[in-house]
């Protein structure tokens, strides 16, 4: 059997996923433990998908803690030791770069263009989430 790719999803993906029947959501809910991928997660990441569904999208604090339970069923939660600094200008972001660290991820999967100028970090690539059907579809059982 093959090693699962341990991967993040950025807040931008997490926020398509709201949408039933999208690729991220229909990716997440493809996550196990024993699949071909593990998904990972931060409390610091879930504070801010719910704050951007609260503030931005509307939800109610009930529905945002529906959508993050369901999130939870699939990701793995992580509590990042290493704090990053001074490696993106937009400092918001370094929470997605420290789960992944400490997930010891291969992949961060965002639409966030200063993510993706870095294309690599410590060994973690960074992707589109226009890549998720192309390497998906290759795990396929």
């Amino acid at each position: 059997m093959m090693k699962p790719i341990k991967i993040v999803f950025d807040t931008n993906v997490y926020l398509a996923a709201t949408k039933s029947g999208s690729y991220a959501r229909v990716q997440l809910k493809r996550s196990q433990p024993n699949g071909p991928y593990q998904l990972f997660i931060s409390p610091e990441i879930i504070i801010e998908v719910r704050s951007k569904l609260e503030l931005k999208f509307g939800y109610s604090v009930s529905e945002s803690s529906e959508f993050v339970e369901m999130i939870l069923k699939y990701a793995t939660l992580v509590l990042p030791k290493q704090k990053i600094q001074n490696v993106l200008s937009d400092v918001d972001d370094h929470k997605i770069l420290e789960c992944a660290l400490e997930a010891k991820a291969e992949i961060i999967i965002t639409a966030d263009k200063g993510l993706l100028k870095l294309k690599d970090y410590q060994g973690i690539k960074m992707a589109h989430p226009a890549m998720l059907k192309y390497w998906f579809s290759q795990t396929k059982k």
